[in-house]
């Protein structure tokens, strides 16, 4: 819905990379690639909807962290 903040995708991104090629099990990869290809692909469209969910809501914090 956009109740986030910048910082949190690039928190998710890193979070994913830790996982990505040090866990005994192969389920680690398969669950970190979904995660960086929706990062890789779709992050502006996720700091847009996290600037007008702020815009809507009054957060300005969101809105200048999104603006970077």
């Amino acid at each position: 819905t956009g109740n986030a903040r910048s910082a949190e995708i690039d928190m998710i991104w890193e979070l994913s990379k830790q996982i990505e090629g040090h866990t005994i099990c192969a389920l680690g990869d398969a669950a970190a690639w979904p995660v960086q290809g929706l990062i890789r692909h779709f992050r502006p469209e996720m700091e847009r909807r996290m600037a007008e969910y702020a815009a809507k809501n009054g957060d300005a914090k969101t809105i200048s962290a999104s603006a970077h």
